[in-house]
């Protein structure tokens, strides 16, 4: 979608949710032995599943798995009786605009919107009670870094955050402070430099970047090691496939190839594999995006009628539901124009799943339409409906996700050794990605939050919700 449409919804917040031993299941985490549990293991080469396994986590890691009757259990280690459970990695949403107060501000043009009017709790509870416990963050600022900062220290609960700093050409799509802007080669590279000494760990290219500017900042960008993902520019210029050059390493939605051509061509899907193969440019789906869009502007009753959106913050709500700017905009013709994305985008996500091409799982959240942390289940299911394997599906989300953002040797499998960022399920998510909604339990960083204590967490944080 038009990047001027959805730029009025992403804000976020400063304020804090502190981990303090005085909040149940929120101590500093122990020793925990997961027991009788069938483990989902998304491990390359490995098996898709391993049966009556005991699971041991310390200092907030996997230290040990054993079938269970062999299983040694250390002396004072917190039991959880995972019979009739699945445990598999957290989930990882790979495209979110993260919420804080600044953005609000630029989006809403309301200056006078105050410090602390949106809550960290607000922004990253939907996501872990959802059990996401990876995000990357496609259009970050400083505040987003102060962010991180306060989950990487223990003030805040919240997903690991991985951040890619925006840059657009002209007509910039989104306003200064969340995105620079290069409307020359030079420029471009030196936005680039200035992304790396800021801190952040990927470049995001956007839609109004000339040829030559997108080339300079690919290139500059490799030198700094550092990942490219994004949109393709230059819609409608027929000049598609000269963007694919080494270093391009992730397209930020499938929409992006529907809308290089007016209409979308579904013709070209063979010629955009071939681009993405020949070129090891990943795939984010964000097939949700434009599924739900659909919904709500063919039925703008329906987000009246979707109990999520209670948890998004105040300023934001009434204006998704009440005074959503797509549905405002809605005809038969902009109906049918969604309608035509939405079913090219399926089949090009098919075609990029049976070839080999990574497709990983992102939202767009927070989108009009999208709830934070609940969409990723919704783009699951969307990716399985269209044609990829469940496996493929999971693997989206988890292992290729963290190999992706370069963490796959901290997280992202059930293996000894890992990082114990874990998601405990009523049901087989093998067998149906929608499994991944039945949530048991979460463990973050080894720390242990039962369903119920999710819940309330997530209650707490949305205290005046409908």
């Amino acid at each position: 979608m038009n990047g001027k449409c959805k730029a009025w919804v992403r804000c976020a917040c400063a304020g804090m949710l502190m981990i303090s031993p005085a909040l149940p299941g929120m101590a500093a985490p122990g020793a925990i032995a997961i027991e009788h549990v069938t483990i989902v293991p998304m491990t390359a080469d490995g098996p898709e599943t391993l049966g009556d396994e005991t699971v041991v986590i310390e200092n907030g890691r996997i230290v040990s798995i054993a079938p269970a009757k062999d299983a040694v259990i250390p002396k004072r280690t917190k039991r959880i009786d995972g019979a009739g459970k699945w445990l598999m990695p957290g989930l990882s949403d790979m495209h979110v605009h993260i919420m804080n107060d600044r953005a609000g501000r630029l989006y809403l043009r309301d200056p006078d919107l105050r410090d602390g009017t949106l809550r960290n709790e607000q922004i990253f509870m939907p996501f872990i009670a959802n059990g996401v416990t990876q995000l990357l963050d496609l259009q970050s600022m400083p505040e987003t870094i102060g962010q991180r900062l306060q989950i990487d220290t223990g003030h805040v609960l919240g997903p690991h955050l991985a951040l890619a700093a925006m840059i657009d050409g002209e007509p910039a799509h989104w306003p200064l402070g969340m995105t620079r802007i290069a409307v020359a080669p030079e420029a471009g590279r030196q936005a680039v430099r200035d992304i790396a000494a800021d801190g952040y760990d990927f470049v995001k290219v956007y839609s109004s970047l000339t040829l030559e500017t997108f080339t300079a900042i690919v290139d500059e960008a490799r030198k700094f090691h550092m990942r490219v993902v994004g949109h393709i520019p230059q819609r409608g210029q027929g000049i598609t496939e000269k963007f694919f050059q080494p270093g391009f390493d992730m397209v930020a939605h499938a929409e992006e190839f529907a809308q290089q051509t007016e209409p979308a061509a579904p013709d070209a899907i063979p010629s955009y594999v071939e681009m993405a193969k020949r070129n090891n440019t990943w795939l984010d789906a964000t097939l949700t995006l434009d599924d739900r869009l659909l919904e709500e502007v063919s039925h703008p009753e329906s987000l009246k009628a979707r109990t999520e959106m209670r948890y998004l913050p105040e300023p934001f709500r009434g204006i998704v539901v009440d005074h959503n700017p797509y549905v405002a905009r809605a005809d038969d013709a902009f109906i049918q124009h969604v309608r035509q994305i939405v079913d090219f985008n399926r089949t090009l996500v098919r075609a990029f799943a049976t070839a080999g091409i990574p497709v990983l799982s992102g939202t767009d959240s927070p989108v009009p339409g999208l709830a934070p942390g609940f969409a990723l289940h919704d783009e699951l299911e969307a990716m399985a409906a269209a044609g990829m394997t469940n496996r493929q599906v999971l693997e989206g989300t988890t292992r290729l996700a963290c190999q992706w953002l370069g963490v796959d040797g901290d997280r992202g499998t059930v293996e000894p050794g890992k990082r114990a960022d874990l998601l405990l399920l009523h049901a087989d998510p093998l067998i149906d990605v929608a499994n991944t909604r039945k949530i048991a339990g979460l463990f973050l960083g080894g720390r242990y939050l039962p369903k119920a204590e999710l819940d309330r967490l997530l209650a707490a944080a949305f205290p005046h919700s409908p």
